[in-house]
């Protein structure tokens, strides 16, 4: 790989990062959120799950994952049970006040895919595509450095 590639890469991933930022902020903001918050609280919309799944989905580690659901317990928007034959399982669902919360943030998500969906069906497919090729390789990446500190 030359050096135009690398600065291709990197420039690709940060613009990627920043304009999806730009896009998410504000339905989430307006909800006290952030992206990782709200994304638990729509993953918690469907099905409950314990704090172990979220880490999963989230790709961050269980510590990270059960801070971040105390918050939201704290602010009174999903539950923490722990379980009966294994009190290091914690289930976690949704509150009133998370659903209404959940709803919120759907509506707002709504927009974005009515926008979508103006698009000609190529064009979303060619979107859904390109998006499912860049997570496979970003698995693909992770699975292959895994364990290393450093990538060299």
């Amino acid at each position: 790989m030359n050096g135009d590639e690398r600065i291709s890469i990197l420039a690709v991933f940060q613009t990627l990062k920043a304009k999806t930022a730009r896009l998410v902020e504000p339905i989430v903001q307006a909800e006290g959120l952030t992206a990782l918050q709200a994304r638990v609280l729509l993953q918690l919309s469907y099905h409950d799950a314990t704090v172990g799944d979220i880490s999963e989905i989230t790709c961050m580690g269980q510590a990270n994952a059960s801070s971040l659901c105390k918050k939201l317990e704290r602010e009174g928007l999903l539950t923490r049970r722990r379980s009966c034959p294994d009190r290091r399982v914690v289930t976690l669902s949704l509150t009133p006040g998370g659903r209404e919360a959940v709803t919120r943030l759907q509506r707002r998500l709504d927009r974005y895919l009515a926008l979508v969906n103006t698009r000609p069906k190529e064009h979303r497919e060619a979107l859904i595509c390109g998006l499912r090729a860049v997570e496979e390789m970003l698995d693909y990446l992770f699975e292959q450095t895994k364990g290393d500190q450093s990538p060299c």
